[in-house]
């Protein structure tokens, strides 16, 4: 952006009218192909979105007009898309909303990835969709460079929401995602995203994020979840750990009443997780929560965990350590939250039930480095006996 404006700065500075009109020309002239080959194809109720997605180039823009949507292909995947650019827009009108659901043989809903061993698809926006009553996902991105993912609403799609895997340089904004037996909305894997004013409701994290780097996430909602929101560990993930992983900027979101019981399948990761949790930040590092509003969650506002003493209660090693990543939260920095009674009613069954509070650390390495300051908070607990948490230097 910034590259830009000084190079227009330059341009307009050396060149005179006459030359700049004729610099316009000859780029409208570059420009007008690539503008003049991007189609609009408009499905309407009756209509395939998987047969207009086939017959779109890359770049092309697929309307969906209100209605109810179900692919009768027979594939696993009910909408898939593989090209460049493709922008699948979903219209509503007084009410009505263009709503994607199962047909004979779909597990998933929409689902943008390349073809094995193909490039990064680049560019890519789902926007205004419903997608309701899948076993599987209901919106997945993997491998995708430049996305948006906008305005679209998850309804019962059992496994995952919204997932964007393994793809960077996206926006997560404004949609609503509920009744998942996983996460309502995981980001997975990715780099330099922006999650912004999501509300996730009824599932078993609200808002999950794993082997990620260099996130925005802000202003969102979740609540009836059995937890808010997990910032869990890369083996809590379906991915191998990445090299660099942190700089997740958890900023003013609100976290409440997330109460509801545990749905996910018995002998699931997710089936360990217990009720009442705020935000679960398990053996992640380098990241930043502040300004975030946590209340009314039984068990604990904000939990910040050893991984492996998390999952099996005993510090590292541990069987569970999959990926080989270091266990250890490290250096967070918990600053200007507020908790608001939380803690106030654990899960009796659950080995930390003692510890049940606003703000609970069960890290038994002096070197962690976690940190926090100016957050407003009524109950602390720690695993160490420690009467107060850490202040930021």
């Amino acid at each position: 952006m910034s590259l830009h404006a000084g190079w227009h700065f330059k341009m307009n500075r050396f060149l005179g009218p006459a030359a700049l009109c004729a610099l316009g020309i000859g780029l409208v002239m570059v420009l007008a192909p690539g503008i003049a080959s991007a189609k609009r194809i408009v499905v309407r109720p009756g209509d395939s979105i998987q047969e207009a997605v086939d017959a779109a180039s890359a770049g092309d823009k697929i309307i969906v007009r209100p209605g109810t949507y179900m692919e009768t292909h027979g594939a696993s995947v009910a909408v898939r898309i593989k090209k460049d650019g493709i922008r699948l827009i979903g219209k509503s009108k007084r009410g009505r909303k263009a709503i994607l659901v199962p047909g004979p043989g779909n597990r998933h809903g929409i689902l943008v990835e390349p073809e094995h061993g193909q490039p990064d698809i680049q560019g890519s926006r789902i926007q205004g969709m419903t997608v309701e009553g899948f076993d599987g996902n209901g919106i997945k991105l993997e491998h995708v460079n430049r996305f948006k993912i906008i305005g679209n609403e998850s309804i019962n799609n059992l496994e995952n929401g919204i997932q964007p895997e393994l793809s960077a340089n996206g926006l997560v904004k404004n949609n609503i995602s509920y009744g998942s037996n996983d996460s309502a909305l995981w980001i997975e894997g990715g780099t330099n995203v922006r999650v912004i004013g999501n509300i996730t409701h009824s599932s078993v994290t609200g808002l999950e994020v794993t082997i990620s780097n260099n996130l925005v996430i802000e202003d969102n909602e979740s609540y009836n979840n059995t937890i808010g929101m997990g910032l869990y560990h890369p083996s809590s993930a379906s991915e191998p750990a990445l090299a660099v992983m942190g700089d997740w900027k958890i900023e003013d979101n609100y976290i409440h009443d997330n109460n509801r019981p545990n749905t996910a399948p018995p002998g699931s990761a997710a089936s360990t997780l217990p009720p009442g949790g705020g935000i679960l930040l398990m053996g992640v590092s380098g990241n930043e929560l502040e300004g975030n509003l946590i209340e009314n969650n039984e068990f604990f506002g904000l939990t910040v965990i050893d991984f492996c003493i998390g999952v099996e209660g005993v510090p590292a090693p541990c069987a569970s350590n999959w990926s080989g990543a270091d266990t250890v939260p490290r250096n967070n920095e918990i600053e200007g939250n507020t908790f608001i009674n939380n803690g106030t009613n654990p899960v009796p069954w659950h080995p930390f039930a003692p510890l049940a509070a606003d703000i609970i650390e069960a890290v038994l390495d002096p070197t962690a480095g976690n940190c926090f300051e100016d957050n407003s908070y009524s109950t602390y607990a720690s695993l160490v006996g420690a009467p107060a948490p850490q202040q930021c230097p």
